[in-house]
Protein backbone atom coordinates (compact mmCIF):
# COMPACT_ATOMS: atom_id res chain seq x y z
CA UNK A 1 0.00 0.00 0.00
CA UNK A 2 0.93 3.36 -0.92
CA UNK A 3 1.15 6.00 1.79
CA UNK A 4 0.79 9.70 1.39
CA UNK A 5 3.70 10.36 3.30
CA UNK A 6 6.02 8.81 0.57
CA UNK A 7 5.03 11.19 -2.31
CA UNK A 8 3.73 14.27 0.03
CA UNK A 9 6.24 17.13 -0.48
CA UNK A 10 8.01 18.31 2.77
CA UNK A 11 8.99 21.44 2.38
CA UNK A 12 6.41 24.38 2.73
CA UNK A 13 5.90 27.96 4.22
CA UNK A 14 2.68 28.50 6.78
CA UNK A 15 1.50 32.07 8.51
CA UNK A 16 -0.12 31.82 11.80
CA UNK A 17 -3.69 33.35 12.11
CA UNK A 18 -1.93 36.43 14.30
CA UNK A 19 0.61 37.24 10.84
CA UNK A 20 -0.44 40.29 8.14
CA UNK A 21 -1.99 39.75 4.87
CA UNK A 22 1.81 41.37 3.56
CA UNK A 23 3.52 38.19 4.94
CA UNK A 24 0.89 35.99 3.37
CA UNK A 25 1.10 37.78 -0.24
CA UNK A 26 4.95 37.82 0.10
CA UNK A 27 5.35 33.98 0.65
CA UNK A 28 2.94 33.52 -1.93
CA UNK A 29 4.60 35.10 -4.18
CA UNK A 30 8.69 33.71 -3.00
CA UNK A 31 6.73 30.14 -2.83
CA UNK A 32 4.46 30.70 -6.26
CA UNK A 33 1.44 29.36 -4.51
CA UNK A 34 -1.84 31.08 -4.46
CA UNK A 35 -2.68 28.94 -1.06
CA UNK A 36 -0.78 28.55 2.04
CA UNK A 37 -1.67 26.73 5.19
CA UNK A 38 -2.13 28.24 8.71
CA UNK A 39 -0.97 27.08 11.62
CA UNK A 40 -0.80 27.99 15.55
CA UNK A 41 2.16 28.51 16.85
CA UNK A 42 2.77 24.79 17.93
CA UNK A 43 2.85 24.15 13.86
CA UNK A 44 -0.88 22.83 14.06
CA UNK A 45 -2.81 23.15 10.90
CA UNK A 46 -5.98 25.29 11.60
CA UNK A 47 -7.34 26.65 8.38
CA UNK A 48 -5.83 27.79 4.56
CA UNK A 49 -5.38 31.27 2.86
CA UNK A 50 -6.13 31.75 -1.00
CA UNK A 51 -5.10 34.25 -2.55
CA UNK A 52 -8.49 34.55 -4.22
CA UNK A 53 -10.14 35.38 -0.47
CA UNK A 54 -7.02 38.37 -0.40
CA UNK A 55 -8.42 39.45 -3.85
CA UNK A 56 -12.27 39.38 -3.38
CA UNK A 57 -11.62 41.36 -0.74
CA UNK A 58 -9.66 44.21 -3.05
CA UNK A 59 -11.78 44.19 -6.16
CA UNK A 60 -14.61 45.17 -6.80
CA UNK A 61 -17.55 42.95 -7.45
CA UNK A 62 -16.38 42.07 -11.16
CA UNK A 63 -13.45 40.21 -10.11
CA UNK A 64 -12.29 37.48 -12.44
CA UNK A 65 -14.42 39.79 -15.00
CA UNK A 66 -12.69 43.11 -15.49
CA UNK A 67 -13.83 44.63 -18.65
CA UNK A 68 -11.19 46.43 -20.71
CA UNK A 69 -12.39 50.16 -20.31
CA UNK A 70 -12.50 49.70 -16.44
CA UNK A 71 -9.52 48.08 -15.96
CA UNK A 72 -7.39 51.01 -14.89
CA UNK A 73 -9.53 51.99 -12.49
CA UNK A 74 -10.17 48.54 -10.54
CA UNK A 75 -6.38 48.18 -10.55
CA UNK A 76 -6.02 51.45 -8.79
CA UNK A 77 -8.86 50.99 -6.62
CA UNK A 78 -7.01 47.47 -5.84
CA UNK A 79 -4.32 48.90 -4.45
CA UNK A 80 -6.13 51.98 -2.71
CA UNK A 81 -8.11 49.01 -1.17
CA UNK A 82 -5.02 46.92 -0.14
CA UNK A 83 -3.15 49.76 1.74
CA UNK A 84 -6.39 49.03 4.53
CA UNK A 85 -5.75 45.52 3.74
CA UNK A 86 -2.13 44.35 4.72
CA UNK A 87 -1.73 45.16 7.90
CA UNK A 88 -5.01 43.02 9.29
CA UNK A 89 -4.46 39.35 10.39
CA UNK A 90 -4.46 36.55 8.11
CA UNK A 91 -7.36 35.00 10.30
CA UNK A 92 -9.92 37.45 9.12
CA UNK A 93 -9.47 36.03 5.11
CA UNK A 94 -9.17 32.41 6.33
CA UNK A 95 -10.71 29.14 5.57
CA UNK A 96 -11.05 27.92 9.22
CA UNK A 97 -11.65 24.52 7.47
CA UNK A 98 -9.43 21.30 8.69
CA UNK A 99 -9.84 19.77 5.65
CA UNK A 100 -6.36 17.89 5.53
CA UNK A 101 -5.47 14.36 4.81
CA UNK A 102 -2.98 12.00 6.68
CA UNK A 103 0.28 11.27 6.22
CA UNK A 104 -0.34 7.45 6.81
CA UNK A 105 -3.38 7.69 4.41
CA UNK A 106 -3.39 5.53 1.18
CA UNK A 107 -2.80 6.96 -1.66
CA UNK A 108 -5.74 5.36 -3.57
CA UNK A 109 -7.82 7.58 -1.29
CA UNK A 110 -6.26 10.77 -2.07
CA UNK A 111 -6.64 10.70 -5.94
CA UNK A 112 -10.44 9.91 -5.32
CA UNK A 113 -10.40 12.89 -2.82
CA UNK A 114 -8.20 15.41 -5.93
CA UNK A 115 -10.30 13.85 -8.73
CA UNK A 116 -13.97 13.70 -7.29
CA UNK A 117 -13.30 17.39 -5.70
CA UNK A 118 -11.45 19.14 -8.32
CA UNK A 119 -8.66 19.61 -5.43
CA UNK A 120 -4.99 20.50 -6.82
CA UNK A 121 -3.31 20.68 -3.74
CA UNK A 122 -4.02 19.15 -0.15
CA UNK A 123 -2.37 19.87 3.06
CA UNK A 124 -1.16 16.93 5.19
CA UNK A 125 -0.88 16.20 8.57
CA UNK A 126 0.04 13.54 11.15
CA UNK A 127 -2.83 12.06 13.21
CA UNK A 128 -1.74 15.15 16.26
CA UNK A 129 -2.97 17.35 13.42
CA UNK A 130 0.49 18.58 13.07
CA UNK A 131 1.32 20.02 9.77
CA UNK A 132 3.79 17.40 7.54
CA UNK A 133 3.92 18.99 4.44
CA UNK A 134 1.18 18.85 1.05
CA UNK A 135 0.26 16.59 -2.00
CA UNK A 136 -0.81 17.66 -5.24
CA UNK A 137 -1.29 16.92 -8.42
CA UNK A 138 1.93 16.34 -9.43
CA UNK A 139 2.46 13.83 -6.98
CA UNK A 140 -0.46 11.96 -7.68
CA UNK A 141 0.43 11.24 -11.13
CA UNK A 142 3.94 10.13 -9.41
CA UNK A 143 1.92 7.70 -7.79
CA UNK A 144 0.16 6.02 -10.85
CA UNK A 145 2.86 6.01 -12.96
CA UNK A 146 4.61 3.88 -10.11
CA UNK A 147 1.43 1.74 -10.00
CA UNK A 148 1.83 1.25 -13.64
CA UNK A 149 5.19 0.37 -13.53
CA UNK A 150 4.91 -2.13 -10.38
CA UNK A 151 2.14 -3.49 -12.15
CA UNK A 152 3.58 -4.06 -15.65
CA UNK A 153 6.45 -6.08 -14.35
Amino acid sequence: MSLVKDYMIRTMNSVTPDDNIRKAIILMYRSEQSVLPVVDHQNQFVGTIYSNNILKNIIPESFGFLDSSRLFYEVNEAVENLKHVKDENVDKYMASNRDAVKENSDMKKIADIMLNNKESLLFVVNDQGYLRGFIERSNLLHYLLDEVENNSE
